[in-house]
Parts: C-alpha cells; sequence; structure tokens
C-alpha cells in the first residue's frame, strides 16, 4: 500500500485554505464597501444638516443684531433715562438721555460711581432711595438737580431692584424722567388758582375782603373761639352821607373815597388775623379774633382817626365838612349753641344807635357809650 506523506497532502490544503480566505475578503470588502457608502451617505447629510443649520444661525443672528439695533434706538430716542446700576453703585449701561443731559460721552459714564455722574449734592438727596432699591424695595420719587451746565431740572426716578437666579440683589435698574415742565405747569396752575381764589374772596373796587370772605373767616373765626372760649368781635361801620358824596362829585369821586377808606382801615389794622371787608356799598366790618370790647374799642378810635385825617372834602354832608363814618361794635364769647349772625346782628344794632344819635362816632351794642 502506498500511503501519501505530508508533503504530498500540503499543495491542496495550501489551494482550499486559499479559496477561503479568497471568499471571505470578497465579503469583508463588500462589507466595507456598504458601510463607507451609508457614511457617506450619512456625511453628505450630515453637511447638508449643518448648512442649513448655519443659515439658520445666520438668520438668527442677523435678526437679533436688527433686535438690538431697533432696541437701541428706541433707548436712545426716548426722552427718558434709562440706566443699570450694579450693586456697587456704578453705572453698567445709561442711554443717550445720560449723554445729553449730563453733557459727557456715554463711555465717560459707563462704570463710574452715580455720585461722580450726578454730583455729590444730588446724590445726597437720593442717596436714601438707593439704599432701599439695593435691600430689595422698588422706588419711585421726585427730587430737583442742577446740571453741569447749571440747569435745573425736576426729575420723576423709578427704581427696580435687579436680582440674580438666587434672588439676590445684584443692583437696580433706574427710569428717570424730566417733569421740570410738568412742574412748571403745575406752579404756573397753582399761582393760577391761588390769584382765582384771592379775585374770588377781594372786593373787586377796594381791594380789601368780599362778603363772601367775611362770611367765611367770621364763620371760621367763630368755631375757632367756641373751641377756645376767647373773645370775638365786630367793626361793623358805614359812610355818612356817601349818597350825597356821590350825587355832589360823581361816581368816580364815589369809588375813589371809597378805595381810599378801605385801603386806609386796612393799614390801620394791624394784625394778620384782624379782615377788613366791604360788607356792601359803602359799609365795611372789621373782624377782629381774640379781642376783648375794650380791645375793639382802641381799634375803632383809631379808624376814626385815622379817617378824620385823611380830611376828604364833602362840601354836601349835614355832618361834617369832611366825610367821617358811624360804627357799630359788638362783642362777645361764642358758645355752641349760638350762630355768627348774633354777633352781626349785635353791631347792626349798634351801627343803627350810631347814626340816630347823629353819626360820626361809634356805639357799643347793648350800651350808650359814644364818642
Amino acid at each position: 500500500m502506498i500511503r501519501a506523506t505530508q508533503a504530498d497532502a500540503t499543495p491542496q490544503k495550501l489551494i482550499t485554505s486559499r479559496k477561503l480566505h479568497t471568499w471571505m475578503d470578497a465579503d469583508y470588502v463588500s462589507e466595507l464597501q456598504q458601510r463607507v457608502s451609508r457614511l457617506a451617505v450619512e456625511l453628505q447629510q450630515t453637511r447638508a444638516q449643518l448648512k442649513l443649520e448655519q443659515q439658520d444661525r445666520i438668520q438668527v443672528e442677523l435678526a437679533l443684531r436688527e433686535c438690538n439695533e431697533q432696541l437701541r434706538q428706541i433707548l436712545d430716542s426716548t426722552d427718558a433715562g434709562i440706566a443699570f446700576v450694579d450693586a456697587e453703585r456704578r453705572y453698567q449701561f445709561v442711554n443717550r438721555f445720560y449723554e445729553v443731559r449730563f453733557n459727557r460721552s456715554r463711555d465717560s459714564i459707563l462704570g463710574k460711581y452715580v455720585w461722580d455722574v450726578i454730583g455729590d449734592n444730588a446724590y445726597a438727596i437720593v442717596k436714601n432711595y438707593i439704599d432701599r432699591a439695593l435691600a430689595g424695595k422698588p422706588q419711585s420719587f421726585e427730587f430737583g438737580m442742577t446740571y453741569l451746565n447749571g440747569d435745573y431740572a425736576y426729575l420723576t426716578s423709578c427704581l427696580t431692584p435687579s436680582l440674580n437666579s438666587d434672588q439676590a440683589v445684584i443692583g437696580y435698574y433706574l427710569f428717570v424722567f424730566d417733569s421740570t415742565e410738568r412742574r412748571r405747569l403745575e406752579l404756573s396752575l397753582q399761582a393760577a388758582n391761588a390769584e382765582l381764589e384771592q379775585l374770588a374772596t377781594l372786593d373787586g373796587l377796594t381791594h380789601v375782603a368780599n362778603r363772601r370772605k367775611f362770611d367765611d373767616y367770621l364763620a371760621q373765626e367763630w368755631q375757632r373761639a367756641v373751641r377756645s372760649q376767647q373773645p370775638l368781635s365786630l367793626i361793623l361801620f358805614d359812610i355818612d352821607a356817601f349818597k350825597c358824596y356821590n350825587d355832589t362829585y360823581g361816581h368816580p369821586t364815589g369809588d375813589a373815597c371809597l378805595i381810599q377808606i378801605a385801603q386806609t382801615v386796612e393799614a390801620t389794622v394791624e394784625r394778620a388775623t384782624d379782615v377788613v371787608a366791604r360788607y356792601g356799598g359803602e359799609e365795611f366790618v372789621v373782624v377782629l379774633p381774640n379781642t376783648s370790647l375794650p380791645g375793639a374799642v382802641a381799634i375803632a378810635e383809631q379808624i376814626h382817626q385815622a379817617i378824620r385825617a385823611l380830611a376828604i372834602p364833602h362840601e354836601s354832608s349835614a355832618v361834617s365838612s369832611i366825610v367821617t363814618i358811624s360804627s357799630g361794635i359788638a362783642s362777645l364769647v361764642p358758645t355752641a349753641t349760638g350762630s355768627p349772625e348774633e354777633l352781626v346782628a349785635s353791631a347792626d344794632r349798634a351801627l343803627y344807635a350810631a347814626k340816630q344819635q347823629g353819626r360820626d362816632r361809634y356805639v357799643i351794642d347793648g350800651a350808650l357809650e359814644q364818642k
């Protein structure tokens, strides 16, 4: 029997092994080609996706820049100060309002302390508000300050605390509105109202208090005297034979006479609380708070002397060759059950008595003392 040797079997085995490896290499290469193809497709898709994302990002950035530019224009065109101040009280953002109002560039303001920008005097006014804002409490207030160019302005300010994610205060937002014009209008309106009020309470001819003012003031002082239990006195006086004066000298001269007498009496009554009023026609009244009867008599004597000293001619008077007056004096301590009309009626009775007794005198109601 002939046996095959190992050397004889080797070539056949090598051929079979080589074929197997060749088949396996073909499958492997095919698989690699497929994987490469898939990766190429994925890469192409990824590139396309990245290109789209890049385009989107560019659009977003453009839109963001446009929004930022619009916001900047809005903030700069707003006639109000808008700023952010950090916890150290340094400006970190300001709009154009600050550049214009403080006449300095934005860069010269950013990073500066509040007092370096608005000045020590203005800062002393607003410091407490800033302290409270940095303590987390919103603030709103108005104050006046002088700009570096010397202009004085009223500013309305709102401070809103700024918080981080931990709710800690990191600064505050500041909104400042120039309220100078509004303030000026308010002051003008107040002055106009005061003038109107004065006109409403002054007699248009004599410029002393009118009847309305007298009624209001007497009622006010009556209530005050009820509480304090102090005396309240009244002098009611009338120009003697004034109709004859008008008939003789004419109404313009009569008006001048009324003005001169009213102004003389008002100058004679020195206390600010004493009010002289035109009661009607040629009648006048003097309200004397916290004045007893002797005090009222003393003032009445001064008024009579002052009017005689004017020496206004009155050739048609049956009383005197100059203008004179007749007065009625009343004084009492008001009570809660009484009324101001009681005092007026008392003075009117005394005035009537003075006329009945010959005029050019004063009479005290309830007494026949006269002069």
